[in-house]
């Protein structure tokens, strides 16, 4: 468990983390993760679906759920004056979900239409064309909420086996973030997990009930042996008949948590992270070529992606990839002057500091620093982390990453579009 007191604050944000996955499944648990997501809200021992909703909707804040490739998180916003209602709600629902199996029949058709929905939004599909094509048969390749098929297919049985492997300490981590004092929040968890261990559920939090309980052993023995990628280079294409042509162009890049990922920051911003970027005052502002193009990073706990996004009309797209690939290029040949370094530091720590500013996000910061073993640095020390990143160092990375395998997915109409 891990907090952190922001003085002055009336709200907290307190989180209950899973550190497993869709990347934790097999073939035959595909899409229980993200289903087990939906049924944690449907009912536990002592209260209905309705009554969960109510008791959310009631503290005027914000809860939901959130499914990735290696975490799943149940958070809510809320009112230091509501925080112990809400920390004993999340852990009711952690550990005695009743996981009925008629609630499992009806939500498989409310998952099925959020695929559907998924499927029809070009964005998504691109980024899991790419995920599949770099990925080949890996677990990082398959979707987070898997396809409808495998949704149809899931049994009940099968979601009830992956629950009780899956929902148990070391792999559960509790952050908050906010106006609630450390041993505040504490004496709240600790009466929230007394409740939850005297009920009929099958969760036992006996291992974690002591303050200084942290996700040190998720690392260890709570998730498992993990196979490490490949990254496989190639091209796809999707053909849907959009307006745009989404292209994604990217390489192999940087692992949570590496010792080199401030340069990676500042590279990403300076390439493309914002209006005043490279990618997009070429493509966009000089060209108006793309309405959109930006860089982007996934970053894994052994493996990471660096990619280049763009929608474009289709006729435009070999001349965005080229000018993508121009830029990347001139990066890695050309450090970059000091001024331009200067701006970027300036973005970035000005975004770091702003966003830390925000209760959820210091929650999921606590969180992913417990989970991933990253150090929690202060918001000073992360400015002079930035700071200390110098033009040459991003400029070498530029060309690292400039000279390792590629691969190309597109979504949208036929188009020829190749990688130089």
């Amino acid at each position: 468990m891990t907090t952190e007191h922001m003085p002055g604050l009336a709200s907290e944000t307190i989180g209950i983390w899973v550190a497993a996955g869709s990347r934790d499944e097999s073939r035959e648990t595909a899409g229980s993760t993200h289903f087990l997501e939906h049924m944690l809200f449907k009912g536990t021992a002592t209260k209905d679906a309705r009554t969960i909703a109510a008791a959310f909707d009631k503290t005027g804040g914000d809860s939901n759920a959130i499914t990735a490739k290696e975490l799943t998180c149940y958070y809510s916003r809320c009112l230091v004056t509501d925080l112990a209602d809400i920390t004993s709600l999340l852990v009711d629902m952690v550990s005695n979900s009743n996981l009925d199996a008629e609630e499992f029949a009806r939500e498989r058709g409310v998952i099925i239409e959020e695929l559907a929905m998924s499927a029809d939004d070009p964005g998504d599909v691109l980024f899991d064309d790419f995920d599949e094509l770099i990925f080949g048969d890996h677990p990082l390749a398959r979707p987070v909420g898997a396809t409808k098929d495998q949704i149809r297919m899931l049994d009940h049985n099968t979601l009830l086996e992956h629950y009780s492997s899956t929902y148990v300490p070391p792999r559960l981590v509790i952050a908050a973030a906010g106006g609630a004092t450390h041993d505040e929040v504490v004496t709240m968890v600790e009466e929230a997990l007394n409740e939850a261990n005297s009920g009929s559920g099958p969760r036992s939090w006996a291992e974690s009930t002591g303050a200084d309980a942290s996700a040190g052993g998720a690392d260890a023995d709570g998730r498992g042996a993990r196979e490490t990628p490949t990254f496989h280079s190639g091209r796809s294409h999707t053909y849907k008949d959009n307006e745009q042509l989404g292209i994604l162009l990217g390489c192999e890049g940087l692992e949570e948590g590496h010792e080199d990922r401030f340069i990676y920051s500042v590279l990403l911003t300076m390439l493309g992270g914002g209006m005043s970027s490279r990618l997009f005052q070429s493509v966009r502002e000089d060209r108006g070529l793309a309405y959109a193009v930006s860089c982007m990073a996934s970053q894994f706990t052994d493996f990471g992606t660096f990619g280049i996004y763009a929608g474009c009309a289709p006729e435009n797209g070999q001349s965005v990839v080229d000018l993508a690939l121009a830029e990347w290029d001139r990066l890695a040949q050309e450090e970059p002057s000091r001024a331009e370094l200067d701006a970027i530091v300036s973005q970035l720590s000005g975004s770091m500091v702003l966003g830390l500013e925000s209760s959820a996000a210091r929650m999921n910061r606590l969180a992913r620093s417990e989970i991933f073993g990253v150090p929690l640095e202060s918001p000073l020390d992360l400015i002079e982390r930035v700071r200390s990143v110098t033009s040459a160092q991003v400029s070498a990375m530029a060309g690292q990453l400039m000279e390792r395998p590629k691969s190309l997915s597109l979504v949208g109409p036929t188009t020829d579009i190749a990688l130089p």
